[in-house]
């Protein structure tokens, strides 16, 4: 604490009439000082004056009005080195009256030195001592700090010496913790009565800041608990058969704030009956036993814990039940029924609480609830306990990271957690937010004094992550165990298919296509592993497996099945997926405009496509790698997914080249170029055309060659070398000529008026379009003519021939309107609002963005839809009238 201490700084103030105000602050991380808001509110100048006096420019970084906070950042040449974050706490104010042990250090007025030559006194510290009752100023939502001695008398009549204390951090005793940061003094009473500093709780203000800079590097998503939990109750224990309660419990205020009142709320009108629920290792008996520890002052007649899982038959927990009351096996009578009345007169005594623990269904304690009102009863259980009436059911989840960090740095130590927490936090996002596992994992470090990175080293290894995660009378896999062979054979069998998944979410369907079953008995099944939480809903007919249970399955799969078992399931997942991108995307037109039903669906699986993928690689499946990528191209280009695209494309092509696949493997290479080529990385991009132009050369079929010679000439052009495109260009349309193929001189003839245009010479932009578009017309070919006129308008709006563009782009836009092709009539209707702009008919240019935009909304083009606003906004906001 005596570093602490010294971090106490003032703050100097200078107003906009010159005068100068001192207040407290402190420095609670690498340049950041935390004080009140109305000591710099309004500041000309703000300074920083340290314990060793010296004194540092400052600049305010945030204000909160409303709870008088302010953060400040220290600038010019301040550098401390190995200077900390505070930690900070978070005060729960309904467990306990008061928090002794609280101090602060400040700078209060009658700390002052007298120097009449300086315009900013200097003034010492003051360590001053309390405690914070934690019923004072609920309404206020702010809290006092009741110091144990007064500063010495007032000079003035209603002047306080205290003045200059508000902006103290003020810290509370913490038995993990040297102490921890819950409030900030933000007004100071006179010295004439009771000595109390207002304090600002910072957790509504570290909430607010904790996804800032400022707030990461302060760790405010990281706040402590406080009244730290001792597992002692000032209350009489009366009839009490509980765990321990854990110093190391984390979290969980939320739900043990519901089942506090749902317990309490109407207890003296029923009996109250909690069922907390979720998978194995979840936490539900510690989260249980604590709120159980929590309840003392209500429940005052007995708190009793029996694990009903290890109890042989319901008798043998009515019996242990009424030995937590202090009465024995060999006093209760043997009839069942007066067995069972005494039960209840004993329930019945006073307010009492019972916990059922590992409840696996609803018989085995529907004859031990409570009948008359006073007693309430918590039940844990990995399923629902569906069939027990007037039960209200709180799930379970998995700890989100942040919770699960503070659990795990609970139980190994600020100090180890500090020393390496990138490999702290990835041991957590490893476990999922398990509790069971985070405190085996946790337990581990701490028993074999091992760094958490050597530990890390041994749980990256996914075939033995579930082994690592074994303690002397625990672990994971014997809790998973548990709760997998209490499913029928044909679930149990299902549950495993569910390892060969490579995606986290999944449907009925693919689970039934996997299992090959049908899909009725896979909703059946499902709904079986849902209730018992292997499996945890994820949306409408969408399931999620925890990231363990995925392992788990995997290893059942491994343990129960035969190699071509798994083979034949995991080929059967990958062509289901296949198979539904086939059917769309082989539609005529799919790759330009693909069908909603795919756009929809690939919104939702496209994470699972992409892992399952993969997976496939690494499986050797290439067959199915090429095909799934085929089919992919149009929906990733559709939705401007270039970084999917180059991972996607890069498998198909090691894939396309492993099996001998020349087409595939030509037509992927293309593909990743262009992602490549998007994406801004160019110099990766040349060999990938010099290796599509030796496959295509290889198979010996010209028309493919001249097309991966256009493509390279795009790329040509990107890098802005349209020379160097339009060498390329020529060499393609050569070809065609040579092949006498007028489809492919006309659509090439675009690609060439666009260097022309890049070059500036949109003439002869036009030239070639005008010859091609009269072929296209002797052709009577209308898809030819389209494409001609569209382009043909670019090199017209060129030109300054704006008439001759929109003449030209109107059968264009029509044609599109009519097919029903929105993305392509979206790019017609941007042509045709840039051809407005230049000719400054404003509105003309704003009715055909706006219409574009809706449609590129409307098909979820994101990126194509970004770019078209920044042309609306681009326009001036009054269009002539």
């Amino acid at each position: 604490m005596p570093e602490l201490k010294t971090r106490a700084v003032e703050i100097l103030r200078r107003g906009p009439g010159g005068r100068w105000t001192v207040g407290s602050g402190y420095l609670v991380g690498r340049q950041w000082v935390l004080s009140a808001a109305h000591n710099v509110l309004d500041a000309e100048t703000l300074l920083v004056r340290l314990v060793d006096e010296t004194e540092h420019p400052a600049e305010i970084v945030t204000v909160d009005e409303s709870t008088d906070l302010a953060l400040l950042a220290v600038t010019g040449d301040f550098s401390p080195v190995g200077l900390d974050p505070v930690r900070f706490a978070r005060i729960h104010r309904s467990e306990t009256d008061e928090i002794t042990g609280c101090w602060t250090v400040g700078y209060p007025r009658w700390k002052e030195r007298p120097q009449p030559s300086k315009k900013v006194p200097k003034r010492d510290t003051a360590h001053v001592r309390g405690a914070i009752p934690t019923g004072s100023n609920l309404r206020m939502e702010s809290m006092e700090l009741r110091v144990e001695s007064d500063p010495r008398s007032a000079d003035g009549r209603g002047v306080s010496e205290w003045q200059g204390m508000s902006g103290a951090l003020v810290f509370a005793r913490h038995p993990g913790h040297s102490a921890l940061a819950v409030g900030v003094v933000i007004e100071h009473h006179a010295a004439q009565g009771t000595s109390v500093l207002t304090v600002a709780p910072l957790d509504r203000w570290a909430d607010t800041m904790r996804d800032t800079p400022w707030g990461r590097e302060l760790r405010l998503d990281e706040l402590i608990r406080l009244p730290h939990p001792t597992g002692t109750a000032p209350f009489s224990q009366g009839h009490m058969k509980l765990n321990r309660s854990l110093p190391d419990f984390t979290d969980r205020d939320e739900v043990i704030a519901r089942a506090r009142a749902l317990l309490t709320e109407r207890l003296t009108e029923t009996c109250p009956l909690v069922v907390f629920h979720g998978m194995a290792g979840v936490g539900k008996t510690e989260v249980a036993n604590e709120l159980a520890h929590r309840l003392a002052a209500t429940f005052t007649y007995a708190r009793i814990r029996v694990d009903v899982a290890a109890a042989a038959t319901v008798d043998a927990v009515m019996v242990e039940v009424m030995a937590a009351f202090g009465i024995p096996a060999d006093k209760l009578p043997h009839d069942p029924v007066q067995r069972q009345r005494k039960y209840q007169e004993q329930l019945a005594k006073g307010p009492g609480l019972l916990l059922l623990d590992n409840v696996s269904e609803g018989r085995q304690i529907a004859t031990l609830l409570p009948e008359s009102p006073g007693t309430a009863v918590i039940a844990t259980s990995r399923t629902t306990l569906a069939s027990v009436d007037g039960a209200d059911r709180l799930r379970l989840d998995p700890l989100p990271d942040p919770d699960g960090l503070r659990l795990f740095e609970r139980i190994v130590g600020t100090e180890v957690a500090d020393r390496d927490r990138p490999s702290v936090q990835q041991i957590v996002r490893l476990l999922a937010g398990l509790p069971l596992a985070i405190r085996i994992a946790a337990a581990h470090i701490v028993m074999n004094s091992r760094s958490p990175a050597r530990y890390l080293t041994n749980l990256q290894d996914e075939s033995r992550r579930i082994s690592r995660l074994e303690g002397e009378d625990r672990g994971v896999r014997s809790s998973f165990e548990l709760s997998y062979r209490s499913l029928r054979p044909d679930t149990a069998s299902l549950f495993r298919h569910l390892g060969v998944l490579a995606g986290r979410e999944f449907t009925a369907e693919l689970v039934a296509r996997t299992g090959d079953v049908d899909d009725e008995h896979a909703e059946r099944m499902l709904g079986e592993m849902s209730d018992r939480h292997l499996i945890e809903p994820a949306g409408e007919d969408r399931y999620r497996l925890h990231d363990l249970l995925r392992l788990y399955a995997k290893e059942r799969m491994t343990a129960e099945e035969s190699p071509s078992t798994r083979r034949d399931a995991f080929r059967r997942a990958l062509n289901w997926y296949a198979d539904r991108l086939h059917e769309w995307m082989s539609q005529p037109g799919a790759h330009e405009q693909p069908p909603a039903e795919a756009i929809a669906w690939f919104a939702d699986e496209s994470l699972n496509v992409h892992a399952n993928l993969q997976a496939a690689t690494e499986a050797e499946e290439h067959e199915l790698v090429v095909g799934i990528s085929e089919s992919l191209y149009g929906l990733l280009f559709y939705r401007g997914q270039w970084e999917e695209m180059e991972t996607v494309k890069t498998l198909a092509v090691q894939s396309a080249h492993r099996t001998g696949d020349a087409p595939a493997e030509l037509g992927s290479l293309i593909h990743l170029a262009e992602a490549r080529r998007i994406l801004g990385r160019a110099t990766e991009t040349p060999p990938l055309y010099d290796r599509a132009l030796e496959v295509v050369r290889s198979m010996r079929d010209p028309g493919k060659e001249a097309w991966v010679l256009t493509h390279f000439g795009d790329f040509q052009c990107d890098l802005d070398h349209p020379e160097q495109a339009l060498d390329l260009y020529a060499q393609a349309q050569a070809i065609y000529e040579r092949q006498d193929d007028a489809a492919g001189e006309i659509w090439l003839s675009a690609h060439i008026a666009d260097a022309y245009r890049q070059l500036g010479r949109h003439a002869d932009a036009a030239r070639v379009l005008e010859h091609a578009m009269a072929l296209g017309r002797q052709r009577d070919d209308r898809d030819e003519i389209i494409w001609c006129a569209w382009h043909l308008a670019l090199a017209y709006d060129g030109l300054g021939r704006f008439a001759d563009a929109e003449e030209v782009l109107k059968p264009a836009i029509d044609f599109h309107r009519e097919i029903k092709n929105k993305a392509g009539l979206a790019t017609m209707l941007c042509i045709l609002g840039d051809i407005h702009r230049h000719t400054e008919h404003l509105s003309g240019a704003r009715r055909a963005y706006s219409e574009a935009l809706d449609l590129l909304i409307e098909i979820d083009a994101p990126t194509r839809a970004t770019e078209v606003r920044e042309l609306l906004a681009s326009l001036p906001e009054h269009p002539e009238y």
